[in-house]
């Protein structure tokens, strides 16, 4: 059974070379044309070679996971390949569930050799929009967890384009167009502070159930997330970590929404953050918090840590999706 839920924070530092170009905004991604528009979540990191800035996930599906684990191991055979960025998306399915996903790598490749060893391990193949795709079966050692059949494209050795056929060809239809990114999602990503290497866009959606699935009764992300419009949460990791988050709220919140939602990162730190601390004044949560801004309709702020308290954070989230049964991958 799929489990498709967000998972809460976490590390996953690629297994592959790293990037060698500098910090550049996500805004500038050139992946970002290829997701498709509608998306109920788009996840993003960068990949660098320095101590702390290595690739890293902030919120992310199963599913997602899975798919960034398994594109690790498809192109395991390529010892020279890199991985500068990668983009992750979510997407409902006809019945509402986040059925739908995709993995985007931008980074360096050997397509043959890569394509060689898969069918040499049975995936089939299949042409569309002139590329040659691979149809890559669940492993062995996820079966049940991992249903979906996949398609698998690696275009101009550069690219790297892996997940549900649907999603897929949207992305192969926006690649051979030359379209530019989703105004929509643009739009939301200009609150996202350039320096980020890590950045994570929720929107809320009719079309899936149960408000992206949050609504489990005592999760710390359900109070997060729930009346919400748009959750921006993104990091930048360096010798301390910042994470910023934008809440951008549904229709005529009520008087403590704002409050509730940024309290939840304040509580973080030596406190349950199943319950977050509702209790302090907006006076005593904006001197907790830079870049703290409360406005009508959103409010925004940072946290800064160190490593040892993003640790604790990861740890005692990990505790609550333990409670809630939701599903958090490993970090390191």
């Amino acid at each position: 059974m799929h489990r498709l839920v967000l998972t809460g924070f976490l590390s996953a530092m690629l297994a592959a070379l790293s990037a060698e170009n500098g910090l550049a905004s996500p805004l500038s991604s050139r992946l970002l044309p290829l997701v498709p528009p509608g998306a109920e979540i788009v996840s993003g990191f960068e990949n660098h070679p320095t101590l702390y800035t290595h690739g890293r996930l902030l919120l992310s599906t199963h599913n997602n996971r899975l798919d960034l684990d398994d594109w690790q191991a498809l192109t395991g055979v390529d010892t020279r390949r890199v991985f500068d960025e990668v983009i992750e998306v979510a997407s409902a399915g006809p019945d509402g569930q986040l059925t739908q996903h995709l993995l985007l790598v931008a980074g360096r490749f050997d397509r043959e050799r890569i394509f060689s060893a898969a069918e040499l391990n049975g995936a089939g193949d299949v042409e569309y929009q002139g590329e040659r795709i691979l149809v890559i079966t669940p492993f062995a050692r996820e079966r049940g967890d991992m249903i979906d059949t996949r398609w698998l494209v690696i275009l101009d050795n550069r690219t790297g384009v892996l997940g549900t056929p649907g999603l897929v060809q949207q992305a192969l239809r926006r690649y051979a167009g030359h379209a530019l990114p989703d105004p929509v999602l643009q739009e939301r990503m200009t609150d996202l502070r350039p320096d980020v290497t890590s950045w994570n866009v929720l929107f809320a959606s009719p079309r899936s159930e149960n408000n992206i699935n949050f609504k489990l009764p005592h999760s710390a992300w359900a109070s997060l997330q729930e009346g919400a419009d748009v959750l921006l949460v993104a990091a930048h990791f360096g010798p301390h970590i910042r994470v910023d988050f934008v809440v951008h709220a549904q229709s005529q919140p009520d008087p403590g929404f704002f409050h509730r939602k940024a309290a939840f990162f304040t509580a973080a730190f030596g406190r349950n953050a199943e319950s977050p601390a509702t209790s302090d004044s907006p006076e005593l949560l904006e001197s907790r918090l830079q870049n703290f801004s409360l406005e009508a309709e959103r409010v925004q702020g940072s946290i800064e840590m160190s490593h040892e308290q993003f640790v604790q954070w990861c740890q005692q989230l990990t505790l609550i999706a333990a409670e809630t049964r939701l599903a958090l991958p490993r970090g390191n």
